[in-house]
């Protein structure tokens, strides 16, 4: 548990809550190459929940293409996961919020990957403040990636699924 004012810590606790009843997975729900010649793309796939995401769909048989505006840990990021899973993982550098940016990184994706079976929007903007001090520049900010970014990204795809007749 984890509780703060700010960004002053209040109170830490690095035990994870555990059930009595139903044990943590320690491995993927599904059965192996459950993914097998599918292709995934995942915004934020560089860090964080994006990186789990890629490393569990690529060890189930995904060929998976990240992308987010920090490129080198989005290399960083897919070479880690291509050398544990031994697929191939692909970096595209994309900034969400600009919908030029997103055409060509779908234009890219589709040229080195193919069509994706799978789309993930998990790009996002965070910032370490209580809701109450943030500016409207940070609201935007936050808008901006996680509305407009997952919209831009949603809507290019779907217009190339539809014109490939997916």
């Amino acid at each position: 548990m984890f509780f703060s004012y700010g960004t002053k810590i209040l109170y830490q606790n690095n035990e994870a809550l555990q059930s009595k009843f139903f044990l943590p997975l320690q491995k993927a729900m599904l059965p192996p190459n459950s993914f097998q010649g599918k292709v995934a793309f995942l915004t934020g796939g560089g860090t964080g929940l994006g990186k789990g995401m890629t490393a569990l769909l690529s060890s189930l048989g995904a060929q998976c293409v990240i992308a987010s505006r920090k490129i080198d840990v989005l290399k960083a990021t897919a070479e880690q996961i291509s050398s544990q899973t031994g697929n191939k993982v692909h970096a595209i550098q994309c900034d969400v919020r600009n919908p030029e940016m997103v055409q060509n990184t779908v234009s890219e994706l589709i040229k080195v990957a193919g069509h994706p079976d799978i789309v993930i929007n998990n790009a996002a903007g965070n910032f370490i403040s209580p809701t109450e001090r943030l500016s409207p520049n940070a609201w935007k900010t936050i808008t901006d990636i996680v509305l407009n970014g997952t919209a831009y990204v949603t809507l290019e795809i779907g217009k190339q699924l539809i014109k490939a007749q997916k």
